[in-house]
């Protein structure tokens, strides 16, 4: 057999497993890399929506899901509307009871869906397969991604990702009329699952203009008039619906003193675009080499346009926007990074603050969907870049890729042990410099649930200490105070002290005033008692029963 005739090695791979190889290889490196995550043990916000949230108890509480909160499960104030994130939670619990393995398991699943639907995102645009491998995996072990799924609240960002990449590939190639319509379903789920899903219609503009043959006619983009008008409709409900999260709230806490530096923010837009371009090399900078990752991160509000970060920010604004209409100018030029800086903007816009007021203003998981784009966008061009060059140098920069890819799941492995405990995870926190109210209850807590009260006092005073505006820190508190051995009456007084700062803050905490009503009673004091319990009895009526 001669040169010429002789087959090529992959012919000895059977089609249909060269084609589901690239799949597997995906899902075994995601289910390697996080593969220390399933003794990982509850944290942050994982108690508000799973520990003790009453919702995820029963399938009689399914229409509750769906009427409420993400935090209504708690009897929490606020939260947001996401309950195909709650309903999951559902059916987890009812798998696994107060396993957290279930819990794990569904964010891992959507991590690997995810990473498979970049890579066959990659493909149905048409770009070189081994560069879109390369890009996925990068994208799929990368430890900026954790915080979405380790973590196991963080269930929203890997699904509504999912149904965002499931619908853009629905639509590819063409955008048909009959493809926007039907695509109209999964727009809703990925609603459901998360508010930033509204970007959605932008997205596929997005799409639209770097890969369709007709992107210079307006016809095209107004097929995207029915997705259009889907997110005007839910960003005006979900905007003015009470009961969420969202401008009321945080007209609320902009008018204490605590969230003084969040209301100059919110009042003032042009701190918010300097603000916004501070963050791109910060981004940037993780993305390159994610090191010091934690939650309750930290962000300055930047109110000139000199400052340095903003001047960083802004150059490479400047460099996108002039890469995006160099490679427009002309139809034979590569415009696959054209199409991942697109892709990130439209996919990272409703986080920026630009649009909307924001809870924060940097967080980890926010890069989760923009990065896919912008990883395949670079890979893609990157392989057209060694298309014509000597095999040694396409072999070169596969290793390269590899090994960065090796790296960073040796990052992402051990950055899931930060989130192992409560110990570890808010240590973490505390060892940046940052000081989280939240994060000081929350280790208050844990210690208080292993019986050491000491520790577990000086937690909660350095959470008033820092911020004194939640009524949960106050409640937690008292518990510990009614829980400690010693001088009865004295550590009764403190939690009297506690439950009514409580209600000071909050009024319809009704928890609080259920320990109350039960203190008082013991203590004789009928008419308090009575006072109290009147009052949690009117909350609760108010509420979804439990």
């Amino acid at each position: 057999m001669t040169a010429e005739t002789a087959p090529h090695h992959a012919d000895f791979i059977p089609a249909p497993l060269r084609r589901i190889l690239p799949y597997a290889a995906l899902a075994l490196a995601v289910f390697a890399v996080y593969g220390n995550i399933w003794d990982n043990g509850y944290l942050f916000d994982d108690d508000l929506l799973i520990t003790i949230n009453s919702f995820i108890r029963s399938w009689s509480h399914f229409g509750d899901i769906w009427a409420g909160s993400t935090t209504g499960g708690a009897h929490i104030a606020g939260g947001f509307y996401r309950p195909m994130q709650i309903t999951l939670y559902l059916l987890m619990y009812q798998l696994g009871g107060g396993s957290t393995v279930p819990f794990h398991a569904l964010n891992l699943s959507l991590h690997i869906a995810n990473a498979c639907l970049v890579y066959r995102l990659g493909t149905k645009i048409g770009f070189k397969p081994w560069g879109v491998f390369l890009a996925a995996l990068v994208w799929a072990v990368h430890p900026l991604h954790t915080e979405a799924v380790t973590y196991m609240s963080a269930t929203a960002d890997p699904l509504f990702t999912l149904f965002c990449l499931l619908g853009i590939i629905f639509l590819l190639p063409d955008f048909t009329w009959r493809k926007i319509l039907a695509v109209t379903p999964i727009f809703i789920l990925g609603l459901l699952s998360k508010e930033t899903t509204a970007m959605f219609p932008l997205l596929v503009a997005v799409c639209m203009f770097s890969l369709s043959p007709d992107r210079t006619r307006w016809r095209l983009y107004a097929r995207t008039i029915p997705l259009w008008a889907i997110t005007l409709a839910y960003s005006f409900w979900r905007i003015h619906a009470h009961g969420f999260d969202g401008p009321q709230t945080y007209a609320r806490l902009y008018a204490l003193p605590q969230f003084a530096t969040l209301k100059m923010y919110a009042d003032h837009p042009v701190d918010r675009i300097y603000t916004f371009f501070a963050t791109l090399p910060a981004y940037l900078e993780l993305l390159i080499w994610p090191h010091g990752l934690h939650m309750e991160r930290a962000f300055a509000i930047f109110t000139a346009w000199w400052q340095g970060p903003v001047l960083i920010g802004m150059t490479l604004f400047a460099a996108a926007l002039a890469i995006i209409i160099y490679s427009n100018a002309a139809p034979d030029r590569n415009k696959a990074l054209s199409w991942g800086l697109l892709w990130f903007g439209a996919a990272h816009a409703p986080d920026t603050g630009l649009l909307v007021q924001m809870n924060s203003l940097f967080l980890e998981h926010w890069m989760y969907l923009p990065s896919a784009g912008l990883f395949l966008g670079i890979g893609e061009t990157a392989a057209r870049a060694l298309e014509n060059k000597p095999r040694r140098y396409g072999i070169a920069a596969s290793a390269s890729a590899l090994a960065f890819a090796l790296i960073l799941s040796a990052k992402t492995y051990a950055q899931n042990r930060i989130w192992h405990d409560p110990v570890s995870f808010y240590t973490n926190i505390f060892d940046h410099g940052e000081k989280s109210a939240r994060s000081h209850n929350n280790l208050a807590l844990y210690y208080g649930n292993l019986g050491d009260y000491a520790d577990s006092l000086a937690q909660f005073e350095q959470a008033v200490a820092i911020s004194d505006t939640y009524a949960e820190t106050r409640y937690n508190m008292a518990l510990i105070y009614l829980n400690m051995p010693g001088d009865a009456d004295a550590d009764r007084q403190q939690a009297i002290d506690n439950l009514n700062r409580a209600v000071h803050i909050d009024p319809s905490f009704f928890r609080a005033w259920e320990v109350l009503s039960r203190i008082y009673a013991v203590q004789g004091d009928k008419e308090k008692a009575a006072f109290c319990a009147q009052k949690a009895a009117a909350i609760t009526a108010q509420q979804p029963p439990l």
